[in-house]
């Protein structure tokens, strides 16, 4: 048994994690976070306070990290001043750069880092890793997600659609990073029964830069689709400027666009009975015994009342803590990917019913 406490624990993604962790382990768990809970021994933390930070997570055996991602690079640095293990939900290429530049530092202080243990950033790895493990070579990794919840599921969803559709992302091509502008290179996609055929584009995940990290591939690419109404809210509001920080003044007040939409657009949320989607599909393309082989690994969940992606970003959060908890990865700073093993993530997933399918073995 293990002591864990989950940051930013009252949160939906962070409530999902707690929820599997108390189900189906015996931990000890601790929620962190600024709002109360009353279901489980609770803390205030304001992870944004460093010292208060560092206090809050000293003593524990795996942090949870299920706060924004804009905070995953500080909560990391508190996590290896501590000498803790830490699991966090993800964060785009930039900062888990910085996290990755760490790792000399983990090792020092004997900290496990694994950066990245959500849905996309997280199983989207794990499968891609296995799937390289039974190829003699690897060509290529193909990541394909459709999300349907909309934007005004929750203001954490505003800021991610913001941040997913802007800036620049990566791809590995031929060996090489190639920057590209996010919410470009649109293509369509071919996902299981009975979402279809969608179009997906790039934004700026990190398995371009992990994956490679972990075995030999030389073209990695990471593209997400969504509803077409939903595509267009998200253009709409960012040739309107919704998405920038520097603030603005109406009637003496002091107001940041992407504060003011994140509030009143998240506010709205979706009805108990709408059900969303979080789909994946990962291509593993390559050779085995001399002859061209490719494995499509499909998975899928649905959530009603919430959006699917904290459901399952949670709960593969919680599989990771969990596998930490028992001796997995070593210190460090390392992706998923290399710090678990591909069959027991696989085989924790179908525990819960929440298989993946694996074609073209």
């Amino acid at each position: 048994m293990a002591r864990i406490i989950v940051l930013g624990g009252a949160g939906e993604m962070g409530s999902a994690a707690v929820a599997d962790l108390a189900e189906r382990t015996s931990h000890e768990l601790v929620v962190g976070d600024v709002r109360e809970v009353v279901d489980v021994e609770w803390r205030p933390v304001d992870v944004e306070d460093a010292a208060g930070l560092r206090q809050a997570i000293r003593g524990f055996d795996v942090v949870v990290n299920a706060t924004y991602m804009r905070q995953n690079v500080g909560v990391t640095r508190a996590a290896i001043d501590v000498g803790a293990a830490l699991v966090d939900l993800g964060s785009y290429w930039p900062e888990t750069l910085q996290q990755l530049e760490m790792h000399d530092d983990a090792v020092a202080s004997g900290a496990r880092i694994v950066p990245g243990c959500g849905v996309a950033p997280g199983l989207s790895n794990v499968l891609a890793r296995h799937g390289a493990d039974r190829l003699d070579r690897v060509d290529a990794v193909r990541i394909y997600s459709y999300i349907t919840h909309p934007m005004y599921t929750s203001p954490g969803i505003v800021i991610t659609r913001f941040d997913a559709s802007v800036g620049t992302s990566l791809e590995l091509v031929d060996g090489r990073i190639v920057e590209r502008p996010s919410f470009s290179g649109e293509e369509e996609v071919e996902f299981p029964d009975p979402y279809g055929r969608q179009h997906v584009h790039l934004v700026p995940h990190p398995e371009p830069v992990t994956l490679r990290r972990s075995f030999d591939v030389r073209n990695v690419v990471f593209k997400v689709g969504y509803p077409a109404d939903e595509n267009r809210r998200i253009s709409v509001l960012l040739e309107l400027g919704f998405d920038l920080e520097q603030p603005f003044t109406v009637d003496g007040v002091s107001v940041s666009p992407r504060a003011f939409a994140a509030a009143y657009i998240g506010s709205r949320g979706i009805g108990e009975s709408e059900v969303s989607a979080n789909v994946k599909r990962v291509i593993v393309s390559g050779s085995r015994a001399g002859e061209h082989a490719e494995l499509v690994y499909d998975f899928a969940v649905e959530h009603a009342g919430a959006s699917a992606s904290s459901r399952i970003t949670g709960t593969f959060a919680a599989i990771c803590a969990d596998l930490l908890s028992a001796g997995a990865a070593r210190p460090g700073v390392q992706p998923p990917e290399e710090a678990f093993d591909p069959p027991q993530v696989l085989a924790a997933l179908e525990e819960r019913g929440l298989p993946v399918t694996v074609s073209g073995d």
